[in-house]
């Protein structure tokens, strides 16, 4: 099987390929990692560079394009369907959407609340853009190990509004479920708060949904009013027949 021909890429323009070398130096400069800050100011620095300055810039990119073309014609003689990879992105990323938006219609639909977020999280909510500038970058995995090891040695008075915080949080959703469910999520929420489910059994349940020991009980107790309905409906006696 042949392999898929790839769609050459755009090259970058002769600003795009200065503000990626200077990059660090604007987000220093700015004081913030933000793309729409840096980008501003990127652009009031390029505008006032000298030609010279520039001529570098632009010459690099000239060589680019001109790769760039040569390889796009190669693509298109080679039976290429120019702009197939970015309509297969968009499409893609369409899907993606309308799968975020259909499941938030549904939880807003069933008025269930969002999860509630823990201590950690409300922090690292309100410092993150502070961890950025101190890890000197925004990726995620980075940002979040610097932000484990603030976290860790956070003092506890440090961390006490946002613990009472989060209990706030916890506590309004934990209403919610038990003004949804009634008993159901009471005994669930009884099951938590200690070692063992209503049948004795281990119970490892997170969250609102009831334990397996719990869901067995509840589905035995359905099975046996399922029994009974057809029993009472049945024009056969329930005593034996040799009585």
């Amino acid at each position: 099987m042949a392999a898929e021909l790839e769609e050459p890429k755009k090259p970058q323009t002769a600003y795009w390929i200065w503000l990626g070398e200077n990059r660090d130096a604007l987000t220093k400069e700015a004081g913030t990692m933000k793309g729409s800050v840096v980008a501003k100011l990127g652009g009031e620095k390029w505008k006032g560079l000298s030609a010279t300055a520039k001529k570098p810039f632009e010459d690099r990119s000239a060589k680019l394009k001109a790769d760039y073309d040569t390889a796009m014609e190669k693509f298109k003689a080679s039976g290429g369907q120019v702009g197939k990879r970015r309509l297969e992105k968009k499409e893609a990323k369409d899907a993606k959407a309308d799968k975020k938006a259909k499941k938030d219609r549904a939880r807003k639909a069933s008025l269930k609340p969002a999860r509630p977020a823990s201590a950690y999280w409300l922090w690292l909510g309100e410092n993150r853009e502070a961890l950025a500038k101190e890890a000197g970058t925004a990726k995620p995995p980075v940002v979040a190990k610097l932000a484990g090891e603030k976290w860790k040695a956070l003092a506890a008075a440090a961390k006490k509004p946002f613990e009472a915080k989060a209990a706030e949080l916890k506590a309004a959703y934990d209403k919610f479920f038990l003004l949804a469910f009634g008993k159901r999520w009471s005994v669930a929420a009884s099951s938590l708060a200690h070692p063992s489910g209503p049948l004795g059994r281990p119970c490892r349940a997170v969250g609102p949904r009831p334990c397996r020991s719990g869901r067995a009980a509840a589905a035995a107790r359905t099975r046996t009013a399922r029994t009974t309905r057809r029993r009472r409906s049945s024009a056969e006696p329930d005593w034996p027949t040799w009585l």
